[in-house]
């Protein structure tokens, strides 16, 4: 199974949304597994959202390490 197809779709509820997303729609979120050759700026890009975004839904120390297999949360 290629890794895209490993990414999925998670329902959440509005009420998770609130406190762990910032306001983020409520729709849900993706996992995206980080592959080489990724950066926070290209998978920003791939899901139309920002680095700050992804910094602070992930919890991420470093916005300029990320690692691979690292499983991050993006919020549609």
């Amino acid at each position: 199974m290629s890794e895209e197809m490993k990414n999925t779709m998670n329902e959440v509820s509005a009420e998770e949304l609130s406190g762990a997303a910032g306001g983020a729609a409520a729709s849900g979120y993706v996992t995206y597994k980080v592959v080489k050759g990724d950066t926070l700026f290209k998978i920003g890009k791939r899901f139309g959202v920002t680095v700050d975004q992804l910094v602070a839904w992930n919890n991420i120390k470093n916005r300029d390490l990320i690692l691979v297999g690292q499983v991050l949360k993006i919020y549609l």
